[in-house]
């Protein structure tokens, strides 16, 4: 590509003061010498001065106010749901860690520690699962009613 054309191409950047100080010397340059893009640069300008003098769309005061409002409601929805997985992550491995926790003690409360190697499906395993049931669905039933709290005082606010 040659220098002229190069030039052409950089026109409209100029006119619209686009370019950086040395690309634009350079196109000036060049349109001192060059009669085609100096009137191409001209008739460039005229188009970026009549762009200039349009009015600029302004929204609405209304339209702004309900634009940030729905904004920070989404933000709102966003920290609820954070602070929800938060919760959700805290019960869940509050469960793991309780169940986990509590079958050596009912291996010790039943049985002692010796027989925690006992394959045999026992009293003790009934007992654990039993536990380990009840741990969980209790994990669920407060993760259920804290939802169902967030969202009573999201309705109310």
């Amino acid at each position: 590509m040659s220098d002229h054309e190069e030039i052409r191409r950089l026109l409209a950047l100029a006119a619209a003061g686009a370019l950086d100080a040395a690309e634009e010397q350079r196109v000036l340059d060049h349109s001192r010498s060059c009669d085609e893009c100096a009137k191409e640069l001209e008739s460039w300008q005229l188009v970026a001065a009549g762009l200039r003098r349009l009015p600029t769309p302004q929204p609405s005061a209304a339209l702004i106010q309900r634009t940030r409002a729905l904004a920070e409601a989404r933000l709102e929805e966003e920290a609820e749901a954070r602070w929800q997985r938060s919760v959700m992550v805290f019960v869940v491995t509050f469960a793991w860690v309780l169940t986990i926790v509590s079958w050596p003690l009912v291996r010790l409360v039943s049985g002692g520690l010796l027989d925690l190697l006992d394959p045999h499906l026992n009293q003790s395993w009934i007992s654990f699962v039993c536990l380990a049931t009840l741990v969980w669905l209790t994990g669920g039933t407060a993760t259920v009613l804290l939802a169902l709290n967030q969202r009573r005082e999201r309705r109310l606010a």
